[in-house]
């Protein structure tokens, strides 16, 4: 390969000039990178194209979040609340835990993570371009937050998980601090621990906490920033931390809980409750909650996802989230029945969960109550309002408000809880929270291509 190609900074000239606007692109896929990055409009635009990667569907156009669903749910027995029945084998690999490494698309997602670093070190290197250095400030903010983001779901999936109170020394993933200009070269390096990339992604979220301005049209700020600071210290277990950080977002970001339930989802433009949402158009990017979760009728392949009568059976009577489903060959969610809708990564309502629950865990009250805020959250579904709340309570609310929105398998692994896969719900046959099935393998491209990366355990090279 030519050596100083950019073959990663796809759609170059790619610009959004609203988010109800089309995404216009350029079709060259590659360009010669002292070209591209001589001027600050090249900069500029390989900041977009980050954007625009990550709206892909095999990144946060929606597979990302689906596959949280997919390892997370029993994939048997009569307890599951979500039944898969679509096509494709190397989805239900991850339904059945039974991962293969050469997965074609865990390969495309580990692959798609890896280039919005890419384009985000771009970003970061090269900002000298950029004369305006408030301008420069906020791109260096909204290339950090991109990193960080793609960090947070590679280790989350390719490495066991963060286990708070001790020295998480098991590997993580391979931390690239630098732009790759030339893939002719050796690139190999092992996997640093995952210690190491979570202090890289909370490095990076305050860094861009500190540059983003309070508002950034659809794009990330600062509280998107602080939104994303709040997931991971919760899924470090640092409650203080989590605390802290959703009560930033509630009490000063502006954001508010849309009025309805349904309100929250379906719509193409940011609503007051979108903390950080991926835009979708007709022109780039696929919504893949569509695909999977929707009805022909709305866009999806059948509802390849579908709920069950036991998720359905989790609700208190009344609740609005409980109604939010239709009937097509089977039970589907309302949430994704517009094929060009954003695909919300954060909302508002998040964060009363996160909140409460860290309060609940440190025993204390900053910002609210733990009951004050899960009420908060039932009331807009016009369900009935607890009197008392346990963490049970909290984490049924999570299951019941966040379902079919990528947060499964990283609560039941946080929380170390198990995956039943027995016949009839009995306990008899468990897969723990840190199992080796509900790793992703290390892509076989990568085993390739890398000399010294090592396999996650239970996979072959």
């Amino acid at each position: 390969m030519k050596a100083h190609k950019l073959i990663l900074i796809i759609f170059l000239t790619a610009f959004f000039t609203s988010c109800e606007d089309q995404l216009n692109l350029d079709p060259k896929q590659s360009q010669d990178a002292t070209e591209t990055l001589s001027t600050e409009g090249g900069v500029t635009n390989v900041l977009t194209g980050a954007y625009a990667l990550a709206a892909n569907g095999n990144g946060y156009g929606g597979r990302i979040l689906l596959y949280a669903d997919l390892l997370g749910v029993t994939g048997a027995g009569n307890t599951t609340t979500l039944e898969w029945s679509g096509s494709f084998g190397e989805l239900r690999q991850m339904y059945t835990k039974n991962m293969q490494s050469d997965n074609v698309i865990i390969e495309g997602t580990y692959g798609r993570c890896y280039q919005i670093i890419n384009a985000a070190n771009t970003v970061i290197e090269n900002i000298d371009k950029v004369k305006d250095p408030d301008r420069q400030a906020v791109m260096i903010g909204e290339a950090n937050f991109l990193r960080s983001l793609a960090y947070f779901d590679l280790v989350r999936f390719f490495a066991k998980p963060y286990v708070s109170g001790q020295a998480n020394t098991q590997l993580g993933v391979v931390i690239r601090p630098n732009a790759i200009y030339d893939f002719s070269v050796d690139l190999s390096k092992e996997r640093s621990t995952v210690d190491e990339v979570y202090k890289t992604i909370i490095d990076g979220l305050n860094l861009a906490y500190t540059n983003l301005p309070e508002d950034n049209d659809f794009y990330a700020d600062k509280y998107a920033a602080q939104a994303l600071l709040a997931r991971v210290y919760l899924q470090q277990g640092n409650y203080a931390m989590a605390r802290d950080a959703a009560n930033d977002v509630i009490e000063n970001s502006g954001h508010a809980l849309s009025p309805k339930y349904a309100d929250a989802f379906n719509h193409d433009t940011d609503q007051a409750e979108d903390v950080f949402a991926i835009q979708i158009t007709k022109q780039t990017g696929v919504n893949d909650m569509v695909t999977f979760y929707a009805a022909e009728s709305y866009g999806g392949r059948g509802g390849d996802f579908a709920i069950t009568d036991n998720y359905l059976a989790q609700f208190s009577t009344p609740d609005d989230r409980a109604d939010f489903v239709y009937e097509d060959s089977s039970i589907l969610t309302s949430k994704f029945t517009d094929q060009f809708a954003d695909v919300g990564i954060i909302r508002l309502a998040e964060m009363y969960l996160i909140r409460a629950e860290a309060n609940l865990q440190a025993g204390t009250a900053v910002g609210n109550t733990p009951l004050d805020d899960i009420n908060i959250i039932r009331t807009r579904a016009n369900a009935d309002n607890l009197a008392s709340v346990t963490i049970d309570d909290i984490l049924l609310e999570r299951d019941l408000e966040l379902g079919m929105e990528g947060f499964l398998i990283h609560d039941i692994k946080r929380t170390k809880r198990s995956i039943d896969i027995s016949k009839n719900g009995d306990g008899s046959s468990l897969i723990l929270y840190d199992a080796n099935r509900l790793v992703f393998p290390i892509p076989l491209s990568e085993m390739d291509a890398n000399k010294l990366i090592t396999q996650n355990p239970g996979y072959s090279s």
